[in-house]
């Protein structure tokens, strides 16, 4: 699957494909616009170096046993092709997070569209998403992904390394209040993750893929990527492991 190019709507483009599609990128512009997001434990805490063993629940969704243990760029083996999204807990609607998320950073959410995949495994869902610029030439953004019945998918949030507030948002995104979740150990998750994958993307110059950072049915990861007209970019994804 290729990126799409890095625009208001690429946010929806990625969070649509129900996958995260992690192998055969560059540092390219069309390559490092997957604005799917974060997980993974490498801070050095023992909470979060327990976050990163795989779990009983990771078992029932291909892909998240294998995920690497460290930042990685994304042409290194190891790293999934694909990891089909579930829900992050039957009945949870993170309606009220989103929103409160978005009125908070100024991010306009747009209205909730249907889509309908081209495959027949991949079922409708509904789709919102939104940018902010809070000063010029920098990006936040939302996108969200719920099934049919309202049950929550996916929250990717994106922002521009220098986008003002930028650490703060990203923060904010990580503590999606999900049944099973721990705001506090996932806020800590992140900053503890984020100089090493800043370190691993310094050396590559190549996207950068953070290990899982797991809570009850959800997983978490953190990827960094930019190059050529694209600025360094931080994009957070928490999505659902259960079908």
């Amino acid at each position: 699957m290729r990126f799409p190019a890095a625009r208001p709507r690429h946010l929806a483009a990625v969070a649509l494909a129900l996958t995260l599609p992690l192998a055969g990128c560059s540092s390219s512009h069309d390559s490092a616009s997957s604005a799917g997001t974060a997980a993974a434990a490498t801070s050095g805490s023992p909470s979060a170096a327990a976050s990163a063993e795989p779990s009983a629940r990771a078992s029932a969704t291909p892909g998240l046993t294998t995920w690497p243990t460290r930042p990685t760029t994304v042409d290194e083996s190891g790293v999934p092709k694909a990891v089909h999204f579930g829900v992050l807990s039957q009945g949870y609607t993170g309606t009220a997070f989103v929103d409160a998320l978005a009125k908070q950073w100024h991010i306009g959410l747009g209205a909730r569209e249907k889509f309908d995949s081209a495959k027949d495994d991949e079922p409708a869902v509904r789709h919102e998403e939104g940018t902010a610029h809070p000063s010029g030439g920098t990006e936040l953004g939302m996108a969200v992904v719920w099934n049919l019945a309202g049950g929550l998918k996916s929250l990717t949030c994106t922002a521009t390394a220098k986008a003002p507030g930028r650490a703060a948002f990203l923060r904010a995104c990580v503590r999606l209040d999900h049944p099973g979740s721990d705001p506090a150990a996932a806020a800590r998750w992140l900053d503890g993750v984020v100089p090493s994958v800043d370190r691993t993307y310094a050396r590559a110059g190549l996207t950068v893929t953070s290990p899982l950072y797991r809570a009850g049915p959800a997983a978490t990861y953190l990827r960094e990527y930019g190059g050529g007209p694209t600025p360094t970019t931080y994009a957070l994804t928490v999505f659902g492991t259960k079908s």
